[in-house]
């Protein structure tokens, strides 16, 4: 079981001591690094250190290259015997991650193993980053770091014949529909336009890699992931004929407001631009196909 008694009592007092009990925890969504499922504690991690706590045997990361926004980083390890949970964070960052150990693995069954899933600020500064993990035994018992050096690169845009992107600035949930010219709607429901039971399908519309697809459902559910961006891609063509995209307001997660930007790129060439704002008003919808409110429509014509 993830959560055992002790690791359940080490959070509870972590809780209790740091979020006045009953008083809602600090979310730490302004810290560059996020742990899903962990608390976050404002402070430096770098001076958590004591004499007698354990420490981390070993940490386990595939990759040391990270983008801003850049989410469902895995990073794992084992924990020496008395470890009841995890810190984890930036050096320098205005606080670390608490995530409750998971049981041992049957080659070390005296070690508690950790697994996380980290998410990164969409405004990451490219730079080198000194990511610190710590057992932890008591609320005041971390052990001695371990080091792993993440080295920031920038995110580049997404590249394809026709790319419509939408762009937020607060942490809602905000969903990019685009209908494309044979009336097929593209959403976070529908990712990719191939319709295998349409009666007229596009050209090769069995090859897709030739349709339209989202990248990825940003904020869904107001599970914050940094990045406030959607785009629907046609790598390498795009199909004639007349588009609509539409903007549709799931949720503003507790924002007052979200202002938005719709762009159409065909080739790198933007086709038309808009912007806009969303408002409580704008929940109203549906939430599911043809559901938001027109930002763009243009056509892409023959060649």
């Amino acid at each position: 079981m993830r959560c055992r008694l002790a690791i359940c009592f080490l959070l509870w007092a972590f809780a209790t001591a740091t979020c006045g009990g009953a008083a809602p925890c600090d979310t730490g969504l302004e810290a560059l690094v996020r742990v899903v499922g962990g608390q976050f504690y404002r402070g430096s991690i770098d001076k958590l250190a004591s004499a007698d706590a354990p420490g981390v045997v070993d940490v386990l990361n595939s990759q040391n290259v990270i983008t801003p926004g850049l989410q469902d980083k895995q990073l794992s390890g084992r924990l020496n015997p008395g470890s009841t949970a995890v810190a984890i964070g930036f050096a320098g960052d205005i606080g670390y991650w608490i995530l409750a150990a998971d049981v041992p693995d049957a080659d070390s069954p005296t070690q508690p193993t950790f697994h996380s899933s980290l998410s990164f600020s969409d405004s990451l500064p490219q730079t080198s980053y000194d990511l610190l993990v710590r057992a932890v035994s008591t609320p005041n018992d971390f052990g001695p770091a371990a080091h792993v050096s993440l080295d920031v690169e920038p995110s580049l845009p997404p590249t394809g014949a026709l790319v419509v992107s939408l762009w937020w600035d607060t942490e809602a949930d905000l969903d990019l529909h685009v209908v494309d010219p044979y009336g097929v709607e593209i959403w976070a429901g529908n990712i990719n336009s191939y319709d295998r039971y349409a009666t007229t399908p596009a050209p090769d519309a069995g090859v897709l890699d030739e349709d339209g697809i989202l990248d990825f459902d940003s904020n869904s559910g107001c599970v914050i992931d940094g990045r406030c961006n959607e785009n629907v891609v046609w790598s390498l063509a795009a199909p004639v004929g007349d588009y609509v995209a539409r903007v549709d307001t799931f949720s503003l997660c507790g924002n007052s407001a979200a202002r938005w930007t719709v762009e159409a790129l065909l080739n790198g060439i933007s086709l038309d631009k808009a912007e806009g704002e969303a408002l409580p008003s704008s929940q109203r919808f549906s939430k599911g196909k043809g559901s938001g409110v027109t930002a763009l429509s243009f056509t892409v014509a023959s060649p």
